[in-house]
């Protein structure tokens, strides 16, 4: 089951820096939108970021990762997370990494 975040069209959920680490778990985003990178989440900068069970639908970016944004950051993990309908104005529709730590997608 889990939680929902529903941004509603108008925001992103989740923006990371300076080091900043997340886990979440069973968390479905809906909705997300930035008017630049990472319609749900975004990290720059940010430390190690896993996430397990979690879900983006709807997310939106007009540049990169419509529903995540990961750019200069730790490792990443996801566990059993998924991405529909989510869209990106330049590339990532679902998700949109670069110079980050090592990626780990399982499930």
């Amino acid at each position: 089951e889990g939680a929902t975040l529903d941004g509603m069209k108008s925001s992103r959920m989740f923006h990371m820096t300076n080091g900043c680490s997340l886990y979440l778990e069973a968390l479905h985003f809906v909705d997300g939108r930035s008017d630049d990178n990472g319609g749900a989440v975004r990290a720059d900068g940010a430390g190690d970021i896993a996430m397990k069970d979690v879900s983006f639908t709807g997310c939106e970016a007009s540049q990169y990762g419509g529903g995540m944004f990961v750019e200069n950051s730790g490792d990443i993990s996801l566990e059993r997370a998924s991405f529909s309908e989510c869209t990106a104005g330049t590339y990532g529709g679902g998700m949109y990494m670069r110079n980050s730590g090592d990626v780990s997608l399982e499930g």
